[in-house]
Parts: structure tokens; C-alpha cells; sequence
């Protein structure tokens, strides 16, 4: 009987997991908009219009310092504008794993506890967690993001 119930607990984990993921996921006209932004992005730190960022062009960009040689994929000592296209994994599913790497209990929500090991969750835990309750679960996640897509003065990544 044990068993049986651990493995009811696994798959309504696993379906609030995938009903996480929906919500989660990004629409066409969301990745298209973030394209464009990386492309005005683009535009405006290639200064020399060569289309490729040297590390010097992208000082002042604080995601880009710190990811430079992650993003320049082929290592060639300088971003073209395919690397700083989305990757394989939609924002959507780095969302989702970013999701599961934070709750750490996989209860499907993020305490404060949780959220102390994640920076950027630390200082905006207060935001996401609309309802008041100590804890995010994915729709508050995903709407801070989109909250903070929304009021973004310039294109980031």
C-alpha cells in the first residue's frame, strides 16, 4: 500500500509539474518580441557595425560580461548575433528547470528558505509572491517575469 501511494504522490507531482510547464511556456509573439529586442540589442552595442561584439563592446552589459564565453558557442573571441539568439531550450523551459532546481523539497512552490540559494529570487521573492503566502508557486514566478518583460526600459537579455 505504501508503494501505491508514493506513486500516486510522483505522478501528482509530475502533473502539477507539466501544468507548470504550460503555464510557463512562452507564445510565439513572446519569442518573437524577445528576438527583436536581442536584435536591437545587438545593434546598438555594435558600435563598429561589423556584427560581432568584442568583449570591449559589451562592457556596461552585466549579463553579457559574466556570459561571454558561454554564449560565444564557437569560441571565436566574439559574439555574432546567432549567440545571442535563443537557444534550443525556449525561455519557457529554462523557466520550468530553473522552477525545479529552486524547489528543492518538490513540493511545487518556493520558499523563502528555498529561495536564499538564488540570487535573483532572494531580492525578489516579496514581488513574485502576490498572494502573501511565503511561498511562489510557477503562475506567481511567471508572472514577475512578465511584469518585469513589460517594464523594461531597454532590451536585455
Amino acid at each position: 500500500m505504501r508503494r501505491t501511494l508514493h506513486g500516486w504522490g510522483a505522478l501528482s507531482l509530475a502533473i502539477c509539474l507539466a501544468a507548470g510547464a504550460g503555464a510557463l511556456a512562452q507564445t510565439p509573439a513572446e519569442q518573437q518580441s524577445y528576438q527583436q529586442r536581442m536584435r536591437l540589442l545587438f545593434e546598438r552595442l555594435d558600435r563598429n557595425n561589423d556584427q560581432r561584439l568584442q568583449r570591449q563592446e559589451v562592457q556596461g552589459q552585466p549579463y553579457l560580461e559574466r556570459h561571454f564565453e558561454r554564449l560565444d558557442r564557437r569560441q571565436r573571441g566574439y559574439l555574432g548575433p546567432e549567440d545571442l539568439s535563443p537557444s534550443s531550450a525556449s525561455r519557457g523551459e529554462r523557466a520550468v528547470r530553473f522552477f525545479q532546481q529552486a524547489d528543492r523539497n518538490a513540493d511545487g512552490v518556493i520558499d523563502r528558505r528555498e529561495a536564499e540559494a538564488f540570487a535573483w529570487l532572494r531580492r525578489h521573492f516579496g514581488q513574485a509572491d502576490r498572494n502573501g503566502d511565503g511561498r511562489v508557486d510557477p503562475a506567481e514566478l511567471q508572472g514577475l517575469a512578465e511584469r518585469r518583460r513589460a517594464s523594461s526600459p531597454n532590451p536585455s537579455p
